[in-house]
């Protein structure tokens, strides 16, 4: 009987085989661009059937990303300490996740009592557009071990998204380029999107890296192409300002933005000034403040009419 032969060697033999066979004539330009097309096709195909994107809605930012947040990675979104923008505007991507897996639940590591970039509460959810019955909350005090549930989390199938507040962790260089190196490995496993929130921290590792600050409504009716100095003080939509300061694909970009939470949707502050006078004010009605918002959720009775639809199954 012939000797049995690995394919690990066969691959050598092959390789080697390969190595000492002379050079061919140079390619010419036309024959290396047909080439190198048949390379990236071929790559595209093998890797890149499994990547999906999450889009902004952000012109700029979708193209910087070629068309938008990619899956089975995790993004760095930092944000100023007691400014709640980062956290906003991770909830914000995960109601356009949720749209496309409507039944996925949300997986978010924080330590308990943590408040440092906002705090969440269920009635805030349910006007952000997100049912407070598809988020799972891991606590942990350890930033390590809330890592460690994160890590997890994201070799998980079937979630909408995983988020992990960092704290102080990211302060120490070492541990934090090797947590990154570990999260990215973790995340090619899965198929959702990870959040990474807290103060500015290297992006080494993460596929992309934003920073988020809270525009107040008095700067952003200033910024603004349109006089509508009687709606901005009752316009309650989020704004923020949004710098992509990292991309694997190498191109950045800024805006402000604001979100809508009866779309559902991110959309450039120039777009409200655009609006005409009879849209541009989003002044919650009488009966949204107060003891009448928490009566509107209870015996049964009907969401406000200020609430999308599709929060009708989530009110009770």
């Amino acid at each position: 009987m012939g000797e049995y032969i690995s394919a690990q060697r066969q691959n050598d033999s092959y390789l080697d085989k390969i190595a000492e066979t002379p050079c061919s004539m140079p390619l010419s330009a036309v024959e290396k661009s047909d080439k190198f097309a048949c390379l990236k096709q071929k790559i595209a195909t093998e890797q890149g059937s499994r990547t999906g994107y999450l889009a902004t809605n952000i012109p700029c930012f979708d193209q910087a990303l070629s068309g938008g947040l990619a899956y089975q990675h995790v993004h760095l979104i930092a944000t100023a300490y007691g400014d709640a923008a980062a956290t906003g505007f991770i909830l914000a991507l995960l109601r356009a996740q949720i749209q496309q897996r409507p039944n996925a639940p949300i997986i978010w590591c924080s330590p308990r009592f943590s408040s440092q970039y906002g705090h969440i509460c269920a009635e805030g959810m349910l006007v952000m557009g997100i049912n407070p019955g598809q988020i799972i909350f891991i606590h942990d005090p350890h930033p390590a071990r809330l890592l460690s549930a994160f890590e997890e989390a994201l070799q998980t199938t079937g979630i909408a998204g995983v988020v992990a507040e960092y704290g102080l962790l990211a302060e120490k260089s070492d541990q934090w380029l090797r947590w990154a190196q570990r999260l990215r490995r973790a995340a090619r496993a899965g198929d959702n999107l990870g959040f990474l929130l807290g103060p500015p921290a290297s992006s080494t590792g993460f596929e992309t890296s934003w920073s988020v600050a809270s525009l107040s409504a008095q700067t952003a009716h200033l910024q603004g192409q349109k006089d509508y100095s009687k709606d901005w003080q009752h316009d309650w939509r989020p704004r923020w300002s949004a710098r992509l300061t990292k991309s694997r694909k190498g191109y950045l970009a800024e805006a402000d933005i604001y979100y809508c939470p009866i779309s559902g949707q991110l959309s450039l502050l120039n777009d409200v000034a655009a609006e005409p006078a009879g849209q541009a004010s989003f002044a919650l009605p009488a009966t949204a403040s107060g003891a009448d918002f928490n009566a509107d959720f209870k015996d049964d009775a009907q969401p406000a009419p200020y609430l999308s639809a599709d929060l009708s199954s989530y009110a009770s």
